[in-house]
């Protein structure tokens, strides 16, 4: 009888072990943070979810929020299953940096989905031709539910040898608000996606239409690539960019499917299989997907480290090379 007493606390332990990783392995449901409803995030969100669900067969539903900092946190603790979120915000969470108080040490990269250039918006007609001009502005500098573009915008403005002191400040709820106030004139100025279907929209009914402001004589690719989650871009004239008349030197962000820690390797791995032998399909299905070719679903320049049950993918894919292990090891240096 002792004996038996004596080997439950074992046998307890072990039943533990045992339901924790049957849990992990048996995901019933998979739950996709995103931004607000109308948003791109939503959309794509809406879309992966819908393939999880017809492919893997597991159900899958995207959770619209007010921002992606603010349920980042809740891919870390599981209550969230994947998030999309942008390699700014990711790179805040792992390190633990404002807004977030500690460090998410949950959150894993599972593929990069989108690129997002990344430039100042101002009307057309305003005057305002290069980020000197800026000053005595007023500029929206900071999003309330995404911190990330605060970084961004002094990071830009910064390249122009301009601070956040040289403007007139000023706060806004979210990405679509800050185009709403630059084209009703309620600011001068503030930092957006060029590819939004806002911006289009803005174009072709604001009088004198808008324009991008390209990045300072600062604006190196060193000085750029000094933030992590942030990476040069050219933007040239094309169709789909109307309002871009010459080649504009700006800087992009990522935008990553995260897991938490309620992903196994093997769901991971099934899942950026499954997206990446389908990404053509869903290229054609959602336009912000068709600027990331199927191998550049894994860049180096990761602001996170990438699921293992991904790395395994990419490795069978022959997408994986020694970048991407040289950078694993500098990520992991930055968030240890």
């Amino acid at each position: 009888m002792k004996a038996l007493f004596r080997s439950l606390p074992v046998a307890v332990a072990l039943t533990a072990v045992l339901c924790a990783s049957a849990a992990q392995a048996d995901i019933k449901r998979i739950t996709i943070g995103s931004n607000r409803q109308g948003s791109v995030f939503f959309l794509l969100a809406s879309g992966f979810a819908k393939h999880i669900q017809e492919n893997l067969k597991i159900r899958s539903t995207a959770q619209p929020h007010a921002g992606s900092s603010v349920y980042l946190p809740l891919v870390d603790t599981g209550e969230i299953t994947l998030g999309l979120n942008n390699s700014m915000d990711t790179a805040a969470a792992v390190r633990g940096q404002p807004p977030f108080r500690k460090k998410l040490n949950n959150v894993r990269i599972l593929a990069r989905v989108w690129i997002i250039p990344e430039g100042v918006l101002v009307r057309g007609d305003s005057g305002i031709k290069s980020l000197t001009d800026l000053r005595g502005k007023r500029v929206v500098t900071d999003i309330k539910t995404i911190v990330s573009m605060g970084i961004i915008t002094r990071h830009y403005l910064a390249s122009g040898s301009v601070t956040d002191k040289d403007v007139i400040a000023l706060k806004s709820g979210g990405i679509v608000q800050s185009v709403n106030m630059v084209v009703e004139g309620r600011a001068d100025a503030a930092v957006v996606g060029m590819g939004m279907p806002q911006i289009r929209k803005a174009h072709a009914t604001t009088p004198g239409g808008i324009r991008f402001l390209p990045l300072g004589p600062l604006g190196s690719d060193e000085y750029v690539l000094s933030k992590p989650g942030m990476a040069p871009h050219k933007a040239k004239p094309a169709k789909r960019y109307p309002y871009v008349t010459e080649p504009l030197a700006m800087l992009s962000i990522d935008t990553y499917l995260n897991a938490g820690p309620t992903v196994s390797d093997e769901i991971a791995y099934n899942i950026v299989k499954s997206m990446h032998q389908s990404w053509a399909k869903l290229q054609k299905a959602y336009g912000p997907l068709r600027g990331v070719k199927a191998e550049a679903i894994a860049p180096t320049n990761n602001s996170a480290l990438y699921h293992p049950g991904a790395v395994k993918y990419f490795k069978e894919a022959g997408i994986w090379s020694a970048a991407h292990d040289k950078q694993a090891a500098a990520v992991m240096n930055d968030t240890k």
